[in-house]
């Protein structure tokens, strides 16, 4: 049975440990965009496991919702292939973002 207290206690945002390197690639502007859009995830309560991305820019993020641990977890941030971004080299770098 789960535990009363427990319900009501906001989730929690971590960004999961492969994903630190990508983040520190980004612009504040960005971080705090994807930021943003995980918080107000976490705000929403979901009481279901899901896998879900969204997109800032030509950045796709992924995540994870941990229903049980009340944990949203920034897991993955890849950059649109198709999307180049004006005024900057196109030699492929090596962690695709």
């Amino acid at each position: 049975m789960k535990s009363p207290r427990n319900t009501h206690r906001p989730y929690t945002v971590e960004i999961s440990a492969g994903a630190w390197s990508q983040v520190a690639r980004l612009s504040q502007e960005r971080y705090r965009a994807i930021q943003g859009h995980l918080e107000r995830v976490a705000s929403l309560g979901a009481q279901t496991e899901a896998s879900a991305t969204f997109q800032v820019d030509e950045l796709h993020v992924q995540y994870t919702v941990d229903a049980r641990r009340r944990l949203v977890t920034l897991v993955d941030i890849t950059r649109d292939k198709l999307v180049k971004p004006a005024g900057r080299s196109t030699e492929p770098k090596a962690s695709g973002l």
